[in-house]
């Protein structure tokens, strides 16, 4: 599992958890576009992050992961 450590004071990310899937709708409901890492398998990655609103964003990948997205 990855661990995140901020020096800023700005907390620990939200985790949101995926299996076995290639789209992710995330409803975080913070009012503005949140900054996005993904994990799998312990390494980040890369996939296409649309920001819909400022309450959802939509991770999309080429092919089917499982992973835990980060988000604050």
């Amino acid at each position: 599992m990855a661990y995140f450590k901020y020096s800023d004071g700005a907390g620990v990310p939200t985790q949101h958890s995926f299996s076995n899937t290639n789209q992710i709708i995330v409803n975080h409901g913070l009012g503005f576009p949140p900054s996005v890492w993904i994990v799998i398998g312990g390494e980040m990655v890369f996939g296409e992050i649309t920001h819909n609103n400022t309450a959802t964003f939509t991770v999309h990948f080429q092919t089917t992961e499982t992973g835990v997205i980060y988000y604050r």
